[in-house]
């Protein structure tokens, strides 16, 4: 496993995959490559899906176990990850989400997927960003 996706890359690629650039559509699109998802990104679209956010058109469950495909793998929450994202030199945003994603790649040697502008050039850990097409998503 080489990479992390985000909540808005793993959000987008599971509803609206047209707004992922051609490139990152195409790195998520390898058979042989298996993709780390934060436990974090679990609860992120369960609040946007709770408070109306989001639109999952079924039930939360169902569209969860849908979305955590075969070749995602749910990496937990751990204490590690929880003291490395406590420690993150110069953050750009508040976002707690952010900081538990950032630290779970960081502690998992991981290349960081993302959409999130504020994650984009944050040099502490290793992120590529893609400028997302035209679209509704996060």
């Amino acid at each position: 496993m080489r990479y992390l996706c985000d909540t808005s890359v793993w959000l987008r690629g599971a509803t609206e995959p047209e707004t992922l650039p051609e490139q990152l559509q195409k790195i998520l699109a390898r058979k042989d490559e298996a993709f780390g998802l934060s436990a974090i990104s679990l609860w992120e679209v369960g609040k946007k899906h709770q408070i109306g956010k989001i639109d999952l058109k079924k039930d939360l469950a169902a569209w969860l176990r849908e979305a955590v495909a075969n070749h995602i793998q749910l990496l937990p929450i751990t204490a590690d990850i929880v003291a490395d994202a406590m420690g993150l030199p110069d953050f750009p945003n508040r976002d707690p989400a952010d900081e538990l994603i950032v630290g779970t790649a960081r502690v998992h040697s991981l290349i960081l997927l993302t959409t999130d502008k504020m994650l984009k050039g944050y040099s502490h850990a290793r992120i590529e960003y893609f400028t997302p097409v035209l679209g509704k998503g996060s």
